[in-house]
């Protein structure tokens, strides 16, 4: 599944398989943590993410061996999000380096890096670009091109007001999308009982 960039349905192998990894010809443990890591990261809950990767004892026996990828995991779960953009910035030479990550270094980054954002973003309706680059530890301009970029892409549900400087966020209804929902297979069940009907009358 990582060799062919599904990432999602490789960290949910890659984190069961933590606690009985035995195929050492394929990779080392240490190298084996950094896979489960990385991959999961992006998809598992914050509790669980603390509970199963954090603070899992197998984890930690490895900590030692791989520092880059234990800073990356503490510093999003603490919201230290200067601390992670500079560990990013370390962890790139590894996935580079690393014959399995290499191939997908570029896409990795990008999506830990939307992933902070969306981290930081989840706790505000409205923020100041000035304030979220300070929490980043990087310039304003820099900020907005990178904002602009994923929000154009679909990745950010969020907008720009660059005259007042602002980042709103743009939740979305989830409620009020299942209501609707909810309506229009009302209406197709209805109109689907009328047909029934006029069937049944013919």
């Amino acid at each position: 599944f990582l060799l062919v960039r599904d990432i999602e349905a490789a960290s949910k192998l890659l984190v069961e398989g933590i606690a009985t990894f035995s195929c050492t010809e394929l990779c080392d443990y240490p190298e084996f943590i950094t896979y489960a890591i990385i991959t999961n990261l992006l998809y598992l809950k914050r509790t669980e993410l603390k509970k199963r990767v954090i603070d899992g004892s197998e984890v930690l026996q490895a900590a030692k061996d791989i520092p880059v990828v234990i800073q990356l995991a503490n510093t999003l779960y603490d919201c230290d999000y200067k601390a992670y953009l500079h560990t990013l910035v370390d962890l790139q030479p590894h996935l580079i380096a690393n014959r399995y990550l290499q191939p997908h270094a570029g896409y990795l980054l990008r999506e830990l890096h939307v992933l902070a954002f969306k981290q930081f973003l989840d706790s505000y309706q409205s923020v100041t670009l000035e304030s979220m680059a300070k929490s980043f530890g990087v310039g304003t301009d820099f900020l907005d091109v990178q904002l602009s970029r994923f929000i154009a892409a679909g990745r950010l549900t969020a907008k720009i007001d660059k005259y007042g400087g602002v980042v709103e966020t743009n939740r979305p209804d989830w409620k009020n999308a299942s209501y609707q929902e909810m309506i229009q297979k009302g209406d197709l069940l209805l109109n689907r009982i009328q047909k029934l009907g006029r069937v049944v009358d013919l």
